[in-house]
């Protein structure tokens, strides 16, 4: 019962208490190792990524919730959305964006497709050429290749 009112305390509606990945006792610690994700989506709230809108890594995402304003369930269903995007698979070949390729000059010999090398916790390894890239799969564009019959 005192899980029940502490939940309505902070607007939790029943399907974010059930959330398959997080949850709002989960450290924000956590959550970084959940999903590589995590990280992007404490930054679109403008949390973390300056002096006085640190977070602490040991602070659940209900205290991040409560302390900063944010509605805990618009909190957890931006996590939750990082396991509802498409995925890549080991193998798959992609491209880079033509905005990230053209605002890094490093990139601007690396071949023009790569391959997805690994997987994990929502981060991708890719390889182009000797180039090796880590990133989210929004960071990479799957191209579809063909096979000569």
């Amino acid at each position: 019962m005192i899980e029940r009112r502490r939940a309505a305390c902070f607007g939790v509606n029943e399907r974010t208490d059930l959330s398959a990945h997080f949850n709002q006792e989960m450290t924000v610690e956590q959550a970084f190792r959940t999903h590589a994700g995590a990280r992007r989506v404490f930054a679109k709230f403008h949390l973390g990524g300056c002096s006085h809108c640190a977070i602490s890594e040991t602070e659940t995402i209900a205290q991040v919730s409560e302390g900063y304003g944010i509605p805990l369930p618009m909190l957890m269903d931006e996590l939750e959305r990082l396991f509802a995007m498409g995925g890549l698979n080991v193998g798959d070949h992609v491209r880079l964006p033509d905005d990230i390729r053209s605002k890094i000059p490093q990139l601007a010999n690396v071949p023009e497709t790569g391959e997805v090398k690994s997987h994990d916790s929502g981060a991708y390894t890719v390889e182009f050429g000797d180039v090796r890239l880590q990133g989210l799969a929004e960071d990479f564009i799957k191209v579809e290749t063909t096979t000569a019959a």
